[in-house]
Formats: structure tokens, sequence, C-alpha cells
């Protein structure tokens, strides 16, 4: 219950404006590390074997705010994925202007029709989710929210039964428009 009102509270503060995106010069890197080794317990504990791929691009972002992004997908990529599987954490320069960041996993897939509902609040792709997988329905409303703030764009791409990947562009050197 405390995390729901956490994550509403931090939605509404995003919204509002009162929770500002403060970009510092950063190593990506390190963030994917960071966000890795966040994670690495649970996925453990889930079986689920979590990869990571270096990179070494300097950026203009928001650490924090970066980094609550990657460890929110990567465990809803755990969460998903069954014991034995995988999920896979990537980012490259698609150009001097732009990353691209992928959270890859192999779990059992999105449908279709619920691709772009699922950065909604409250949305679960299946109602027992929230019993059984945990979470509070506010996460990639969160991620979508901080990316945007980031001036970039997330999505996802899957495929039922084999897993989704979920892409994120980011301006390597972000400037808050005041």
């Amino acid at each position: 219950m405390i995390r729901l009102v956490n994550d509403i509270l931090d939605l509404e503060r995003m919204k509002s404006g009162k929770i500002t995106i403060e970009p510092v010069p950063c190593n990506l890197q390190s963030l994917l590390v960071q966000a890795t080794e966040t994670i690495q317990a649970m996925a453990e504990k889930a079986q689920v074997k979590l990869l990571l791929e270096s990179c070494t691009i300097s950026m203009r972002i928001d650490p924090d705010r970066i980094l609550q992004t990657l460890t929110n997908l990567l465990s809803n990529g755990i969460k998903f994925t069954e014991p034995g599987g995988t999920v896979k954490l990537t980012a490259n320069l698609v150009n001097s202007d732009l990353c691209h960041i992928v959270v890859e996993d192999t779990g059992r897939g999105i449908p279709a029709d619920k691709l772009e509902s699922i950065f909604e609040r409250f949305p679960q792709v299946d109602a027992s989710d929230s019993r059984s997988k945990g979470g509070t329905g506010l996460g990639l409303a969160i991620c979508r929210h901080i990316i945007e703030r980031h001036q970039g764009k997330i999505w996802v791409e899957s495929i039922l039964g084999t897993g989704s990947t979920f892409h994120i562009y980011l301006p390597v050197n972000f400037k808050v428009n005041r």
C-alpha cells in the first residue's frame, strides 16, 4: 500500500512539475551497471539470467530518474520471465545526438492491443498480475513521463510467448527548457 501511495505521489509531482529533471554530465555505463546490480538479487531469486552489454556513452541526463526507469523496466522483465529465461540491457549511440537503450526479455510477451495501454495508469495485461506479480500499475506510466521529460521516446515491441523489447531513445545532450 505504501508503494502504491508513493508511486501515485511521485507521478503527480512529476506531472505538476514539482519534481524537476536535473540533467548533469553522466557516464551511461555506470547507470546501467548500477541498475543491474540493484536488480540482481531479484533476478537470482526468479532464476532469470540478467545480461548487460557494455557501452561507453557520455550524456547529459538526470541520473536518478533514468536509474528509476531502468530498474523499473528490468524489474518488469524479470517478473514476467519464467525461470531459465533472460533479461538483457543494452545501449548504443544511434548517432552523435541520440542514444538507444533496450531492455529485452524472454517473457510471456504482451498482446498487440495492450502495447500502448501498458504505459497508462493502473493497466494490467492480465487482471491477476497485480496479485501474482506485484507492482502498483504505475511503473510504466512513471517511466514514460521521465523519458518524455528528457525529450525522449519510450515504446515496446512484443510477441506473445516470445518476450518483449522496451526501447528508449534519449538525446545525448539533453537541456531542460525552462
